[in-house]
């Protein structure tokens, strides 16, 4: 600082031109001390939105309205005869919907510790495309997260019948099963040409099938298990009944504070279609059921008529002005986002900033809802493609929401560089995704609000660049692969989007944002 110093002091012992020049020179120095050295880059910017009012991002298809059929869910008690051996039975017409209907009996509070078992009969009369229905244990005030606390076994129907898997979902979202009616495979066709398919071997003609659910929390080396068997009263019974289906849980499934208090159906999640199902001559944990007269069990909007909401594919996110799922007060951003439909996304106009900037981002976030194939993006990407997420298109970098059912939905760092040629639309309904991703990380457990952190140092793993997530208290870290940094990507966006691979939504809000917006170089 001796430099403008001696300036100042020249300014004040001359006149005319020659103080003139000294204070222009004072204040070109000044400005050249304040610059940065060539080939340096000042810190990046880092902007701060906690959305106590609407932010004014940008929007891409964040908002679909889809014409959706009326849901008229009618089951219960009945005083038909479809399903058992006498007059009396429970069921009716359930559709899938976003909003929970549930028709069950209140039980003693279970948890997988607890021996479980139940039996009976069913019978199917009607199915759809689209259509589905849950029978089993299940937790009555959760019952509207993803299935969490449930087991049991799940029908999903076609116009020309059912299938059917065995599934637990525990406390925390991880789900182990087997599918009870198989896949099939037909070695005459190529791969990506029908060449495996899962028949609707369920019939739903009222052929009536008997069934028998245990779980015993002592097998598999006291991890439990559970086992289900099926058989029908057709002339011609399928290969898979009367086989012994037995799942073994995974260790630590046991641990993850699951209970039941609910013994009945539950419809399905996903807005669809409807299905006409009928149960009889059920045993529950020794407890017999004949239906001869009303058992009086707990409905839940199990006969209500009206227009849904929300329909398959159709995002609904952005601001929420009212909902405080994630943050303290009043204002956040979140809602539906689908892992089909149209790609959309919900951001803020940053940048331009590259991977040769250092990225930061900071926040809260709930995960309201999060069903089995389900899941999202958010991070810095690029907003000219309007036609593929970036996962499939290039350009990304941040943090992918979604894993295999086994886990829920893991917090991983994921990225996409720049692509030479992008996939062809008009000839894949379903791009591939080209995304990085680590395979495992935090998991993101429903219905808990978790402080977030990212970290891109591109500098770090060697200058190759290097990716940190934190959720909670846990950290992972994902290396960029060589060449990689290289290739390149730019970054004008920074919000949330959506994947092309087809399957459920979440339900999921973010507020109290810190993110890097800008870089000064």
């Amino acid at each position: 600082m001796d430099a403008p110093l001696e300036l100042l002091e020249l300014m004040v012992c001359t006149k005319g031109s020659m103080r003139r020049t000294a204070f222009l020179l004072l204040i070109i120095l000044c400005f050249t001390l304040m610059s940065p050295v060539r080939g340096e880059e000042a810190p990046a910017a880092l902007k701060s939105e906690t959305f106590d009012r609407d932010p004014g991002w940008e929007e891409l298809n964040n908002h679909i309205e889809k014409a959706a059929k009326t849901v008229a869910q009618d089951f219960g008690y009945r005083d038909s005869n479809i399903a058992g051996s006498a007059k009396g039975e429970i069921g009716g017409t359930v559709w899938r919907s976003a909003t929970t209907a549930s028709y069950g009996e209140a039980i003693e509070r279970k948890t997988l510790s607890d021996r479980l078992s139940a039996s009976g009969t069913f019978a199917i009369t009607a199915s759809s495309g689209s259509s589905g229905v849950f029978f089993g244990f299940f937790k009555s005030e959760a019952s509207d997260s993803g299935r969490q606390n449930s087991l049991g076994i799940h029908v999903a129907g076609q116009g020309e019948g059912c299938r059917l898997t065995l599934q637990l979902v525990t406390g925390t979202n991880q789900a182990c099963g087997t599918k009870i009616t198989p896949w099939v495979v037909d070695k005459t066709k190529a791969r990506g040409e029908g060449r495996k398919v899962r028949p609707p071997a369920i019939k739903n003609d009222g052929t009536r099938y008997t069934w028998k659910l245990d779980y015993d929390p002592d097998a598999s080396g006291g991890n439990g298990a559970m086992s289900f068997v099926i058989r029908s009263n057709s002339n011609k019974p399928e290969a898979f009944e009367g086989k012994t289906f037995t799942v073994a849980l995974p260790k630590g499934y046991k641990d993850q504070g699951t209970m039941f208090d609910r013994f009945g159906l539950v419809n399905g999640g996903r807005p669809g279609n409807s299905l006409s199902i009928y149960f009889d001559d059920l045993e529950i944990d020794g407890t017999k059921f004949d239906f001869g007269a009303d058992p009086n069990w707990i409905g839940t909007g199990n006969h209500a008529k009206y227009d849904p909401e929300e329909s398959g594919g159709a995002h609904n996110f952005g601001f929420s002005e009212k909902t405080n799922f994630a943050g303290g007060a009043p204002g956040e951003i979140g809602g539906i986002l689908w892992r089909s439909g149209s790609y959309a996304y919900y951001a803020d106009r940053i940048g331009p900033l590259s991977l040769n900037d250092r990225l930061e981002a900071s926040g809260k976030v709930i995960l309201e809802v999060g069903p089995p194939d389900s899941g999202m993006y958010f991070g810095w990407f690029n907003s000219a493609e309007k036609e593929m997420s970036p996962a499939q298109a290039g350009q990304f970098l941040g943090v992918k929401i979604g894993g295999p059912t086994r886990i829920g939905h893991y917090f991983a760092p994921a990225y996409a560089t720049t692509q030479d040629k992008l996939p062809e639309q008009g000839d894949l309904e379903q791009p591939p995704t080209i995304a990085v991703e680590r395979g495992t990380g935090p998991v993101l457990v429903p219905r808990k609000v978790f402080e977030w952190k990212v970290v891109y140092d591109p500098s770090a793993n060697g200058g190759k660049g290097e990716i940190e997530v934190t959720l909670g208290d846990e950290s992972v870290k994902l290396p960029l692969k060589d060449g990689d940094k290289a290739k390149g990507a730019q970054f004008d966006r920074f919000g949330l989007f959506t994947n092309h691979r087809g399957g459920s939504f979440v339900k999921i809000y973010f507020d109290d944002f810190h993110y890097t917006a800008s870089a000064t170089r």
